[in-house]
């Protein structure tokens, strides 16, 4: 009975082919199969002797992971049939201890060999103690190398191709201890050397199979081989090694990552590396629920045509390699630069923290690309035109991100060449006003522009003022004041809310010591903290800014928000303890819109509950706004925390509060925000 063989291959064309090759040789074609899916089914139904499977299949399953899951189910010997791969590829598929590569296109002889190779060493590895007798004729026309060694680790069978590989003489081998004959050493820096005579190899598993390891010949040369071995424990404690020279396999493997993904010109990945790099950015998220955005970024040279033109391909050769060599220059070594197509190069940036990162990045390769280049005593200038497109998640496929960069890329060199444009325009306009108002803060906060302003804060049970929150304002010198929800997450984005909010606690600290010069004291003033500051030493800033200003801890409160607590209890805890030990009080900001419950309260050293104004803002009308009020005040009260309610504009509100037992309040009924000179002036009328 012929052995029977299942086809797995996309290319129908190539699926009749081979088809047609293994009948002519004798053998039985189980089915043919197109899908990584199907390959598994028709596997498990047929049970075929031997599967050749095609790496690159349809669908989302290649054949890799179908080779994986059959192994897992059933031990039938898999023969790989590539025309390419590369490294990420093949370290995956040793995975599934394939039988053999098989590179297209291959003839019948060479198909054949390799079959009829896999099948046997499949049989070998599975019914060696069974078919000892048989072994010995056998072995000799197999290409792989078969030792087999007694409990001792005298070797008691040698098989041609193992005196060869070795380079020992026909008869040498037998009697030798196994590890005087295979010297072994790591395959590459870091990998473990089996050691085939120590108990420890064989603790966990009783046989392993694809291990690749180095082999001192007995001429003292190094080969690569692939090492598979099998532990007999039940009679004589047997040890069976298989293996082979894969010199050759190794120098397919560069060929294929060579010629099939890397540009011969510029030796960056070509196309199809960059498409496969970037479906495997988009699967990360898909399937695997990794977070973060990624871009493309397509680099169109303009006027290239002209050099080619002008001064011949040589030229033109010369000055892709320069630029492929600057554009790579400024990444990082994670993200992928492709030449994708003829000048035409593509970025692929994973992750990219922001529409601006990508935005950023053009900039640099256009100022890069412009810098001349000197080519055969010619002077040559070159601009690029950048097309981009950020995946926030809208994009399912490469080929859907590659059209809108594409696009992008078109629109920059139709509207200037040497410009870069976003595919989502609207997107675009909000980078472009980041990075605006980044530059914008930056300046200002050298200038001194920022201003404090501050809000009173009213005890409600005398009316009389309590404290003040001390609240960052900008006005810019050509749109007027710029509210802080618009510029405050930039810095906090940028880095800049670390300086920025040293600039603010440090000016209030002044403003404290200055009122007090001035006779006017007895109430605290309420900074904001971001949780970008808790990032370094809190308090030591704290206490230098109140020993710079001479100021008492007394008057200086930390207003925090509850979503800033909540993301590292442990950590702001001990940061929160160190700023109570230095006196001051800590309020929790934006209190019930985080997920706060009861027992991280208690562990906080907090002062005030400050009640959110969205809970506030409505609370005269809205049934829900004062359940949720009035639970958050006794909650408080239990604590033994006061609370503070921000955002009251009228009677009614401050009526509900105070009879709900709320502490404080803030907000445009009693006042607006005020500069400090005004804020100055409210002060001495309250005197």
């Amino acid at each position: 009975m012929s052995n029977s063989v299942l086809i797995v291959e996309d290319e129908v064309l190539v699926a009749r082919d081979i088809r047609a090759r293994l009948e002519r040789m004798g053998y039985t074609v189980a089915g043919t199969a197109a899908k990584g899916e199907d390959a598994i089914k028709l596997a498990l139904s047929e049970n075929p002797d031997l599967i050749l499977m095609d790496i690159n299949l349809r669908g989302e399953m290649d054949g890799i992971e179908a080779a994986t899951k059959i192994n897992e189910a059933r031990s039938i010997p898999v023969i790989f049939c590539t025309a390419y791969s590369n490294d990420e590829v093949l370290q995956r598929a040793k995975v599934t201890s394939p039988f053999g590569y098989v590179l297209k296109p291959f003839d019948n002889r060479e198909l054949s060999i390799n079959i009829e190779i896999a099948l046997f060493k499949h049989k070998v590895e599975r019914d060696l103690a069974d078919t000892k007798q048989n072994l010995d004729a056998t072995l000799k026309n197999v290409s792989d190398g078969v030792i087999a060694a007694d409990a001792g680790g005298k070797i008691f069978l040698i098989n041609p191709m193992a005196e060869k590989i070795v380079g020992c003489e026909a008869g040498a081998g037998f009697g030798m201890g196994i590890d005087d004959l295979f010297k072994l050493e790591a395959f590459e820096s870091g990998q473990a050397v089996i050691n085939l005579m120590s108990p420890e190899t064989f603790a966990y598993w009783k046989q392993f199979s694809g291990i690749r390891q180095m082999l001192t010949r007995a001429d003292g040369r190094t080969v690569p081989i692939e090492l598979s071995a099998n532990f007999l424990d039940k009679d004589s404690n047997l040890t069976v090694v298989t293996f082979r020279d894969i010199s050759q396999q190794l120098g397919y493997e560069e060929t294929i990552q060579k010629n099939a993904f890397f540009d011969g010109l510029t030796e960056l990945p070509n196309r199809a590396l960059f498409v496969d790099r970037l479906n495997r950015s988009i699967n990360r998220r898909e399937r695997d629920g990794q977070q973060g955005e990624f871009s493309v970024l397509f680099i169109g040279l303009d006027g290239f045509a002209v050099i080619n033109e002008g001064f011949g391909h040589e030229v033109g050769d010369k000055v892709i390699t320069e630029i492929g060599k600057r554009i790579r220059e400024i990444f990082r070594d994670d993200d992928t630069v492709s030449r994708f197509s003829g000048d035409i190069f593509a970025v692929l940036l994973d992750p990219v923290d922001a529409v601006a990162e990508s935005i950023q990045a053009c900039q640099r390769i256009t100022t890069a690309v412009r810098e001349p280049i000197a080519v055969n005593d010619n002077t040559l200038n070159i601009s690029a035109s950048v097309g981009v497109v950020v995946n926030s998640g809208d994009y399912h496929s490469a080929d859907e991100m590659l059209r809108d960069a594409d696009t992008a890329l078109h629109r920059a060199k139709t509207d200037a060449q040497g410009s870069y444009v976003v595919f989502d325009n609207a997107m675009y306009e909000d980078a472009v006003r980041f990075i605006d108002r980044k530059n914008g803060m930056q300046k200002a906060l050298v200038e001194g522009v920022f201003d404090v302003q501050y809000q009173p804060i009213i005890d409600l049970e005398t009316g009389q003022l309590s404290s003040m929150e001390a609240l960052l304002r900008w006005p810019h010198p050509e749109e007027g004041m710029i509210p802080p929800e618009e510029f405050i997450p930039i810095a906090e984005a940028t880095g800049l809310i670390m300086p920025l909010g040293e600039y603010v606690l440090r000016k209030v600290c002044n403003q404290i010591r200055s009122w007090r010069d001035m006779g006017l004291d007895g109430f605290r003033v309420a900074v904001n903290f971001s949780a970008r500051q808790f990032e370094t030493d809190v308090s030591a800033l704290v206490q230098d800014a109140m020993a710079t200003s001479g100021i008492e801890p007394s008057t200086l409160t930390i207003e925090i928000t509850e979503g800033l607590a909540m993301k590292n209890v442990e950590h702001y805890t001990t940061m929160l303890e160190d700023l109570r030990r230095l006196g001051v009080n800590i309020s929790m900001d934006d209190f019930g819109t985080g997920y706060s419950s009861l027992s991280y309260l208690k562990r906080f050293p907090l002062t005030t509950l400050k009640i959110d104004r969205s809970f506030i803002k409505d609370l005269h009308i809205d049934e829900d706004d004062r359940e949720i009020t009035k639970a958050i005040i006794a909650m408080g009260q239990s604590l033994n925390l006061t609370t503070l309610a921000e955002g009251v504009e009228n009677e009614e509100q401050l009526e509900i509060l105070r009879d709900y037992g709320c502490d404080y309040i803030q907000g445009y009924y009693y006042s607006k925000p005020m500069p400090a000179a005004e804020m100055t002036e409210y002060l001495r009328s309250l005197e």
